[in-house]
């Protein structure tokens, strides 16, 4: 009895997964045959032949075919609303079709340069590792020696970007976005109150959301596609926690005779910087296209505008309880960025037809033949 359920429910299972293919099979022969009556020149009954399938056949590649098939019959019955209704459906099944000039009849070249599926809008999102490298305006020394050296060197965050691309043709975009970033460098100070005597510390992480606004040029051919962009953002600073050691040390005769390290907590810099800055950013990569999609690599460089620091609060207790004291400098962003591009397309009548080329081919293919 249980077998007898189990087979049951098997053969259930079975007649509805069938289902679909078998009525896909149906499909592919009604389509074959349509293609036979338009070979005999039998037009005026392909549209009926075709319409059930177009009603329940989802696949996309079938779709295409058969719709293609309408728009040449429509095209040769002398129906242009009809041909034109249908090439947008190839459209919609296959946004990237474009019709061979040397094998395709010309009459379905020339109506296919009135249309298009190019996206308007793209959604893009991205995630990677950055650097911040510091430009100092002016250097601000806290001792005063001659002797004191300071250096900052360059150390690992990372970023989360995503927008949207407006494309105002095949090459040029506009794209807006929001950005996260998470930044850090690091200030040493060396020889601090004489030669070889204390040395400072200081880490310093950032978080900030900005708004980058560029202009995109991009190769619209091929599998792998580069492109390059130049904008500008706007940036709001989020948090700002520094770390800072300081290692004291009293020398005689070369000899260490004391000395003492200390760790500060995280301290709030926050008050200490420009909330806002902008910047300048250049940067460019390769697209990758996977179907419809693209995933992509870019490397940006931006140039930052403003001096980050506060001056109205560069000096506090903070300053002579940890010995640091902040220079003035601007700080840059360098990043490396993989992600992804969906984009939506849509087909579409143009307003202006790109018919200009196939006619010059069809003038050339007259004067071939006098």
């Amino acid at each position: 009895m249980v077998v007898e359920k189990i087979i049951g429910c098997f053969l259930v299972l079975l007649t509805f997964s069938a289902g679909p293919l078998f009525a896909q099979d149906e499909c592919e022969l009604t389509l074959a045959r349509a293609q036979e009556e338009f070979n005999e020149g039998h037009l005026y009954g392909i549209p009926g032949l075709l319409s059930d399938c177009l009603e329940k056949n989802q696949n996309t590649e079938w779709r295409q075919r058969a719709n293609l098939l309408l728009a040449e019959t429509y095209l040769l019955l002398e129906d242009p609303l009809g041909a034109e209704q249908s090439y947008l459906n190839v459209l919609r099944a296959n946004p990237e079709f474009l019709p061979d000039q040397t094998r395709d009849p010309i009459d379905l070249v020339y109506l296919s340069r009135k249309f298009t599926a190019s996206p308007i809008f793209s959604f893009w999102a991205s995630a990677g590792p950055n650097v911040s490298p510091v430009r100092v305006i002016h250097d601000v020394n806290i001792g005063g020696e001659a002797g004191t050296k300071e250096k900052y060197t360059l150390k690992m965050g990372y970023h989360a970007d995503a927008g949207f691309d407006y494309h105002y043709d095949e090459h040029i975009s506009a794209s807006v976005g929001l950005s996260f970033a998470s930044t850090v460098f690091k200030h040493t100070t060396t020889n601090l109150f004489g030669q070889n005597k204390d040395i400072v510390e200081m880490t310093e992480r950032q978080s900030w959301i900005s708004l980058p606004l560029s202009i995109k040029y991009s190769d619209n051919a091929g599998r792998f596609r580069p492109y390059g962009y130049l904008g500008f953002s706007v940036r709001r600073l989020l948090t700002d926690n520094v770390n800072i050691k300081i290692f004291n040390r009293d020398l005689k005769s070369g000899d260490e005779i004391a000395s003492s390290d200390k760790q500060s907590p995280n301290l709030n810099f926050k008050d200490k910087r420009q909330s806002f800055n902008e910047a300048l950013f250049v940067g460019g990569g390769v697209k990758y296209k996977y179907g419809l999609n693209y995933f992509f690599v870019d490397l940006r460089y931006s140039l930052g505008f403003k001096n980050v620091v506060n001056t109205d609060h560069r000096y506090d207790d903070i300053t002579y309880r940890w010995t640091y004291v902040d220079d003035d400098f601007r700080l840059d962003n360098l990043s490396i960025s993989i992600g992804y591009i969906h984009p939506f397309y849509k087909a579409r009548k143009l307003k202006h037809a790109r018919t200009k080329s196939v006619l010059r081919k069809i003038k050339k293919d007259d004067n071939a033949d006098n």
